[in-house]
């Protein structure tokens, strides 16, 4: 595989101000694709793009919310129009919330949590779909996590309902965009050892997790970024509607 496989590609990458959308973008970046990287937070967003193009890429922020329509749209049509064209769509972003169980869970909460991790996917493929369509070419990964796959405890529930729903709504976007040469696809992550992955966690939560898992380890963010730029390459055209487990084989039967 060429080290700039992606030359001339364009791609936006959500949350790719830290963790895993920041190690997609910079691998992204480096094998020659053009990145736009979407986040809320201003100053990661033009850290992690400044350090992109100072070792040579390109890439630009772009401070957006992605759950408001409007915003997402223009968003997405400004990153198109840098080279014409639309190639890649990673949506990394979205929250993780404080556990808190189903009959506790205030409205506001998992209104919140669905609309960062659900709503906001549905708004990027709304937005994102008709401009690659008009190339006939593009590739959408989204990120969900084990919590859709094992509806293990201690998961939110608001968090495991909208990640199960990205899982669904994959399936759904791979279906109907495949004739036009789209892969729609995501990636499950285990427990992630960064910032937005140990949120809300114990010290004791994250030896549980290190001791129980078949790898006794926590997942690296490159880790699952390798395995999302996958999903974005010419190598994957025949991979969609896929969910690829990246967890340690923390979800396999017993």
């Amino acid at each position: 595989m060429s080290n700039k496989d992606f030359e001339g590609q364009n791609a936006i990458v959500t949350g790719g101000a830290t963790g895993i959308g920041e190690s997609t973008a910079r691998i992204l970046a480096d094998r020659g694709a053009t990145v736009t990287i979407f986040d809320i937070n201003q100053e990661g967003a033009e850290r992690v793009s400044s350090s992109i193009n100072e070792n040579g890429g390109k890439a630009f922020p772009s401070i957006t919310d992605l759950t408001n329509w409007e915003a997402t749209d223009n968003a997405v049509k400004k990153a198109k129009s840098r080279e014409k064209r639309l190639d890649i769509v990673v949506h990394s972003a979205g929250g993780f919330p404080k556990y808190v169980s189903l009959l506790d869970c205030p409205i506001e909460t998992w209104e919140g949590i669905l609309d960062s991790n659900l709503k906001s996917m549905f708004y990027l493929l709304k937005a994102a779909a008709p401009l690659m369509i008009e190339n006939k070419y593009g590739r959408f990964v989204s990120l969900s996590s084990m919590a859709a796959r094992s509806g293990t405890n201690p998961n939110p529930p608001h968090y495991t309902a909208a990640k199960g729903g990205v899982l669904a709504l994959t399936r759904q976007a791979a279906l109907e965009l495949g004739k036009y040469n789209i892969t729609v696809n995501a990636v499950a992550p285990a427990n992630v050892n960064s910032p937005r992955g140990l949120a809300n966690r114990t010290e004791d939560r994250i030896a549980h997790i290190e001791s129980t898992s078949p790898m006794r380890r926590l997942c690296e963010p490159d880790e699952i970024a390798s395995a999302v730029v996958f999903l974005c390459s010419k190598e994957a055209g025949y991979v969609t509607g896929a969910t690829l487990d990246v967890n340690g084989g923390a979800t396999m039967a017993p």
